[in-house]
């Protein structure tokens, strides 16, 4: 352990510079890489690489946290923002450049008609929710244990350990919290049938059940039945179905989630990829649901009102750079989905090694995987949803990320990794041989 960090710290004497200044006004940064006393520092990135301010390369598995399904700067989209830049950053006014992207959006999502835009996906799974109470005129929310949708506080919710598997109980996640916030949320079993009984008990509160195409702690892509009777149940109890697409949108194909898995729910979230490496977020639904977006006389039918025009705004919200680099981004998906089949390819084969050399060398290790998305378990047998996680080896996991980035492949601190476009075949052989390395260094000290 000594050894590593010495060797770390010894070549990345700059980013502790950085860190020192930056805390003394930097109240939090983003997420840390590993267990380090200070963060890497980068300075530039391109394709799939990164480069540290005290100029150490490395391969990242980052990718921005999910936004950079082409790389890092690619040139379509570097081309299009450069272009762009000139002609001003930010309008306030209707700029022409929404229009373009929301009609590549709702081309590609099948719940589309019309879309939103925001700044990122917290706000698209918050105004996701505002839709849906306005709606419905039901104010709980249906979410899933050891699902993630965002920083604002109504969905800021896990389930107490000591609480029944099959039924949840939410609390706050931080302080902050109302209590009434959280006890607005209904937690729902992952992957268990009982999440449907659930819903039809409590249909006449709930005004929507919100999952993750993927579940970013869990990523597989076993669960398409579980998502169709979803859907169903919730229609069937007229609560409104969100799937947040901010990570899966454009990633497991260009239709997301819901051409993956067939399914179509009522609302979708999107962020990170459609922006192309800019702050976005957007909502996108029917115009049945999207309605309350635009004003509109209320009317009476069969005895019901119309459903209450929502409040919304952002200063930034539709900004001209992020609608230009997300159409841009967007376009070159569109035009060459072969990549799609590139991603599949390399990702499976990332995890599959991986996967095998664990098991061949019995290691308590596995790799689950959605295509290009990562998450590696230091556990055995069989993760059905957050309830299974072990963290008894959380000071080898610890170990193992120190010891890859000494060889030089990023992963971020919440450990979930993504691959794109620009890592090539030897990017994948590098990748998976320095974990494999890894696994045998922490090995050798014990740990596992």
């Amino acid at each position: 352990m000594d050894s590593v960090l010495e060797r770390l710290e010894s070549r990345t004497q700059r980013s502790r510079e950085v860190f020192q200044r930056t805390r003394e006004v930097v109240a939090q940064e983003v997420v840390g890489t590993v267990d380090m006393p200070y963060p890497l520092y980068i300075e530039k990135a391109k394709g799939s690489r990164m480069w540290d301010v005290d100029g150490n390369e490395y391969i990242d598995m980052t990718m921005g946290f999910g936004p950079h399904i082409l790389g890092h700067a690619p040139d379509v989209v570097v081309d299009a923002v450069t272009e762009a830049v000139g002609r001003g950053l930010q309008f306030g006014l209707h700029n022409p450049y929404q229009e373009p992207l929301a009609s590549l959006m709702a081309e590609a999502a099948p719940c589309a008609d019309k879309v939103v835009f925001m700044n990122s996906g917290t706000e698209a799974t918050m105004y996701g929710v505002r839709v849906a109470r306005a709606y419905t005129g039901k104010n709980k929310i249906g979410m899933f244990d050891g699902g993630y949708h965002g920083a604002h506080d109504q969905v800021l919710a896990g389930a107490r350990r000591e609480s029944s598997r099959t039924r949840p109980v939410a609390r706050g996640l931080g302080g902050g919290i109302p209590l009434e916030t959280t006890e607005n949320v209904v937690l729902l079993p992952y992957r268990e049938d009982e999440a449907f009984q659930i819903i039809r008990e409590r249909k006449d509160e709930l005004a929507v059940v919100m999952i993750e195409g993927v579940q970013s702690s869990n990523p597989r892509l076993d669960h398409g039945d579980f998502l169709r009777k979803l859907q169903q149940v919730c229609k069937e109890c007229d609560v409104l179905f969100l799937i947040d697409e901010v990570i899966t949108g454009f990633r497991l194909g260009y239709g997301g989630a819901q051409e993956y898995f067939d399914v179509m729910p009522d609302l979708a979230a999107y962020g990170k990829i459609m922006g192309g490496g800019a702050p976005i977020g957007a909502l996108a639904g029917s115009d049945e649901f999207m309605q309350v977006f635009t004003p509109s006389r209320e009317s009476s039918e069969g005895g019901r009102t119309g459903p209450r025009r929502i409040f919304s705004g952002g200063t930034f919200s539709g900004n001209p750079i992020s609608m230009i680099a997300g159409h841009a981004a967007l376009s070159h998906l569109k035009e060459n989905p072969a990549l799609y089949s590139q991603l599949e390819e390399r990702g499976g084969r990332l995890a599959d090694d991986v996967n095998s050399f664990c098991t061949g060398e019995e290691l308590p290790v596995q790799m689950m995987s959605a295509q290009s998305m990562f998450y590696l378990r230091f556990q055995r047998g069989a993760i059905n949803s957050s309830r299974d996680v072990d963290s008894s080896l959380h000071d080898a996991e610890i170990q193992f990320y120190l010891h890859l980035l000494d060889r030089g492949v990023v992963v971020p601190g919440i450990h979930l990794g993504f691959i794109s476009t620009a890592h090539t075949e030897e990017d994948v052989d590098e990748i998976v041989d320095a974990m494999k390395e890894s696994l045998k260094d922490v090995r050798k000290m014990g740990m596992i």
